[in-house]
């Protein structure tokens, strides 16, 4: 079976760079693997920190900080997720130079990969998240079985970006040093650390469309409310991802075969 021009055996040689991928990263360190889960949990634990005490939040209608810090979690763990699968899918090409132009495989994949060790975050952020509630005596809801669905739409946008950055940096270098600012913007930009609610009302009309944010409430709304996505923010995430992806991969292969005169 043949999907987007990829086939089994890349599915297999995906597997394969994942596990390198994860295993390459961390090799040398004293803690290892180990640093997958540290990271990103200390940058959960900031920010958690900072909302709640420096500049406390309180979402509407509920009440205590429990509440917040779920909420924030689950849609801040999210972007974690996607900033880590999109800055690591953006040097990809050129960080595998060598592989690239001397071995003979789907060179698309390597921004796929990323996007796929991107959800280490995401794991992180969803244990953490069960922590809490469990402390707060909070039962998982039957409409956490929507997860695996929102992880799925998030690997295709994150990978149709990352197909589109990781070529575009073969050529411009700079990409991969601009990305940091521009994730930066977007993320204060969007309602991940403060509800769509606190924003303008001309603002709400927009932002309610910015696939972050829709993507944040595919997690929100069953870890935080127990009930299924609304369907059209299902609807709307699938076919963005889609687009995003078949357009980042029209835009690679247009580009990979110019790749050997730029590495």
């Amino acid at each position: 079976m043949v999907l987007a021009g990829f086939d089994r055996r890349d599915l297999g040689m995906m597997v394969s760079l994942t596990r390198m991928s994860l295993t390459d990263r961390y090799l040398g360190s004293a803690l290892g693997l180990a640093w997958a889960v540290l990271s990103p949990l200390a940058m959960l634990g900031i920010f958690c920190f900072v909302f709640t005490y420096v500049f406390p939040g309180r979402l509407p209608g509920r009440e205590g900080t429990l509440p917040f810090l779920i909420w924030l979690i689950s849609g801040y763990g999210p972007w974690l997720s996607i900033s880590e699968g999109l800055g690591t899918a953006t040097g990809s090409v050129v960080g595998n130079a060598g592989i690239v132009k001397n071995i003979a495989f789907k060179s698309e994949l390597l921004p796929i990969v990323s996007a796929i060790t991107g959800l280490v975050p995401l794991v992180v952020a969803f244990g953490l998240i069960v922590v809490l509630q469990a402390f707060g005596g909070i039962w998982p809801s039957p409409a956490l079985i929507a997860l695996p669905i929102a992880i799925i739409l998030q690997i295709v946008f994150v990978s149709g970006l990352g197909l589109f950055l990781g070529a575009l940096n073969v050529f411009v270098r700079d990409t991969a040093l601009i990305l940091p600012n521009v994730l930066t913007i977007i993320l204060f930009a969007s309602p991940i650390f403060y509800p769509l609610s606190a924003y303008p009302k001309g603002a709400q009309a927009v932002l309610v469309y910015n696939p972050f944010y829709v993507l944040a409430e595919c997690y929100r709304q069953p870890i935080l409310e127990g009930a299924l996505p609304h369907l059209w923010t299902l609807g709307y995430m699938t076919v963005i991802s889609v687009a995003v992806f078949l357009g980042g991969l029209w835009w690679f292969r247009r580009l990979k075969s110019f790749f050997d005169t730029r590495l």
